[in-house]
């Protein structure tokens, strides 16, 4: 895959974010004990990961690389950072830790990694770079914490430069109006650029020339389970907008739009009044195996593994998923079922809460494991009130009382 063969590694040979790349470099090279750490955030296909690399080489520094979202929670990042943090480089450099993916990290009470990632940022005795895809709420103690540096999507010039030195160093040809629609087609991400320059150049492309982001996600799903030809079936892969991706890493409005997978277990599950049920089992089987695959790329960051996801897919899901009337849906619950769950959840919110505190636990665990135990017990034991050390006492109670009263009129039906 072209995105390994041509990986920047060199400071002086990267494209784009010409300003961005000089302020983590001033940082590093001003940096004392008591400096705010710093994150980079950015697409991906920006160039964080090879620009850190190609910084820690250049000042000389033992570079500790970590992917945080392969550490997730506190027990995890305790375990790896703090010995890092109290021993010096065996080779006597100045070490640089280098969290990569930081916003994969779980923000749960119960996990803590955040929590925990926050407080070693402020008494830290080495340099520290975070990388994350976005910015997200639950990053906010990281982000206060820390020096923030914004990589920007390639600007076209900067994708016109790196397409022109890729065709220059495999000694290719394309016309200008090619090449002007790669890069209109790449919006600024490196990888997808190098990729789609790829498939064009060694002929992926269908009679029109089309490169792979033609087709919209709901068309493509809707081709996929309508075609008979695993060829056909094939090619309306390669000439679509989707992306293999994972939430784990975070996802943006429009990557989660693009997530293939999710698209096709949303799909799927809605069109289960369609599939017999031990179809349904198989064809969902097969679709976590291709979703682990895709898992262990991100986890390895082993891109050149990517380029198989679209065979292991075809061969895993296209003869069992034939004749089962699957379309389209880009939601796994039915939509008038949608409604009344969020209202439940929004009404139910604030005792969840409520109880979070008392039991000493996290809100998510209440909803997930204590609060149908905790209105099955009131009910057996016929409790009425509850006393509340909290002004909505009798609102909460009010909430149980209904609760228990759902409880009643299932037992009887």
């Amino acid at each position: 895959m072209w995105i390994e063969k041509y990986r920047v590694s060199e400071f002086d040979s990267f494209f784009g974010n010409e300003k961005p790349r000089l302020l983590v470099l001033n940082w590093l090279k001003k940096w004392v004990k008591g400096t705010k750490p710093l994150l980079i955030i950015g697409p991906p296909g920006t160039g964080k990961t090879s620009f850190v690399k190609s910084l820690a080489k250049l000042l000389d520094f033992d570079l500790i690389e970590l992917n945080a979202s392969d550490l997730r929670n506190k027990i995890n990042l305790e375990t790896i950072i703090n010995p890092i943090l109290l021993n010096n480089s065996i080779f006597g450099k100045q070490m640089l830790l280098f969290l990569d993916e930081v916003d994969g990290i779980s923000g749960r009470d119960d996990y803590g990694g955040l929590p925990f990632l926050s407080n070693i940022l402020k008494n830290s005795d080495v340099p520290i770079i975070m990388a994350s895809n976005s910015k997200s709420y639950k990053m906010k103690d990281i982000i206060k914490n820390s020096k923030l540096v914004e990589f920007r999507p390639l600007s076209s010039f900067a994708s016109y430069m790196l397409l022109q030195n890729v065709m220059r160093m495999e000694r290719q040809h394309l016309e200008s109006s090619e090449q002007f629609k790669i890069i209109s087609q790449s919006r600024g991400d490196a990888r997808t650029l190098l990729n789609t320059l790829q498939t064009k150049l060694e002929g992926e492309v269908d009679s029109d020339g089309n490169t792979g982001t033609e087709l919209s996600i709901e068309e493509c799903i809707t081709k996929f389970f309508t075609l008979t030809d695993i060829s056909e079936a094939k090619q309306i892969l390669i000439t679509s907008s989707i992306r293999y991706s994972t939430p784990k890493y975070g996802f943006t409005s429009e990557e989660r739009n693009k997530d293939f997978l999710n698209a096709l277990y949303t799909s799927i599950v809605s069109s289960e009044r369609n599939i017999p049920s031990n179809d349904l089992a198989n064809i969902l089987h097969k679709l976590s195996e291709i979703d682990l695959f895709v898992n262990r790329i991100y986890e390895k960051r082993n891109w050149s593994l990517l380029r198989y996801a679209n065979d292991l897919l075809l061969q895993k899901l296209f003869r069992i998923s034939r004749d089962k009337a699957i379309e389209y849906n880009q939601y796994s619950v039915p939509f008038s079922s949608i409604g009344p769950i969020f209202m439940r959840g929004q009404s139910l919110r604030p005792l969840r809460t409520e109880l979070s505190k008392i039991f000493h636990t996290s809100i998510s665990k209440i909803g997930l494991f204590y609060y149908s135990n905790f209105i099955m017990i009131l009910k057996n034991l016929a409790i009425q009130d509850l006393d509340f050390d909290n002004p909505d006492s009798l609102k909460f109670n009010e909430v149980i009382n209904k609760e228990i009263e759902k409880q009643l009129s299932k037992t009887k039906l």
